[in-house]
């Protein structure tokens, strides 16, 4: 089949035509891709080679498209024509979602929202999948239930409680916004200038500039919160320095800390605990914890995009399709040209 690929650690990513499409296991499930999201972690597995499972690589883990082919263990969960979204294995073989087919493990995979189009649910898969693992796993906050989703039942917490999110308007940090606001917090979130009325928009009361000086960004959030905050979410993979720097001003209590960093070792640092969200694990046989963690979260994700709640992240649509717009949307996403929008590119008809 055709797709894109790149040999070796290094090399650039070209067309290929002589791609092997995957049988899916007993709990896959066989999706034809019709858009694909592109993230920094593609050039990531590229150029440094980090995460990738064996090569030649097959970039792409963040997609919508159709079910045409269900594993044996699948019936009553997904069927053939089956519209669905998600994030797959990073740098496996068969799970890259830039080529005609890709391999999605089904209890990780999300139904497309009936009210998103596939366009749409290409944006959710990554961002939604790594938010609700940092906050629901790593920063204790509580899941709404299935039935106060359906009932609408607003969250609320004892008492006014803050949570910064640093790196608001990327694509994990815009669902971790909207999953804090949700489940009952004030949101602070770092952003450039120009982002601050984007990730407002989405929920956050306070959005504070984070090429500030550290001295200044704590300033701005102490003088918000007055020492209500628990919870720091580092979106982007920065922000232990301020974690720590807020940390040291804020009064005994509960202090968590979460990041998507997972190559610099950050340890607990002034009374409050770190961990470290494990999304590269997400549909892989040694992330068996968080894939029944995300398991049982997707039906109250979906019914949030359905009742209103989550909106998906604003995107550019880039080339007119194929795989040769999906080479120019790869280069594209590498030079930052998106911004704080998701980068997308149909990969072909439905």
């Amino acid at each position: 089949m055709d797709g894109i690929t790149a040999e070796k650690v290094g090399e650039p990513f070209r067309v290929a035509s002589d791609l092997p499409v995957f049988k899916p296991g007993p709990d896959q499930i066989l999706v034809k891709s019709i858009y694909t999201a592109i993230n920094p972690v593609d050039h990531m597995m590229r150029t440094m080679g980090v995460l990738v499972r064996d090569w030649p690589l097959v970039p792409g883990v963040d997609a919508a498209g159709v079910v045409v082919e269900v594993g044996s263990n699948i019936a009553g969960k997904f069927k053939i024509g089956d519209h669905v979204c998600g994030c797959t294995r990073l740098g496996t073989p068969g799970h890259g979602t830039c080529q005609q087919y890709f391999l999605m493990d089904a209890n990780v995979t999300i139904p497309k929202p009936k009210n998103l189009s596939l366009l749409e649910a290409a944006t959710v898969g990554v961002g939604l999948e790594t938010a609700a693992l940092a906050l629901f796993d790593c920063l204790d906050v509580k899941v709404p239930t299935l039935q106060e989703v359906l009932d609408e039942k607003e969250q609320k917490l004892e008492e006014d409680e803050w949570a910064v999110v640093l790196g608001g308007s990327t694509s994990v940090g815009k669902f971790a916004i909207q999953l804090f606001r949700i489940c009952g917090y004030k949101v602070l979130a770092s952003c450039s200038a120009g982002s601050a009325e984007l990730v407002k928009k989405l929920g956050a009361e306070v959005a504070f500039n984070y090429k500030e000086a550290i001295s200044e960004q704590v300033k701005t959030v102490l003088g918000f919160t007055k020492g209500k905050i628990h919870r720091v979410f580092d979106a982007a993979a920065t922000g232990d320095a301020f974690a720590k720097a807020l940390f040291k001003e804020l009064p005994q209590g509960p202090k968590l800390f979460s990041s998507t960093n997972t190559w610099s070792g950050i340890s607990d640092f002034e009374g409050g605990k770190t961990r470290i969200v494990e999304a590269g694990a997400l549909g892989n046989p040694d992330g068996e914890r968080i894939n029944k963690l995300i398991e049982g979260w997707i039906p109250v994700l979906v019914a949030l995009f359905e009742k209103g709640k989550l909106q998906p992240s604003p995107y550019d649509l880039i080339g007119e399709g194929g795989f040769e717009s999906v080479l120019q949307a790869l280069d594209y996403q590498s030079k930052g040209a998106g911004g704080p929008n998701k980068v997308v590119v149909k990969v072909q008809n439905e």
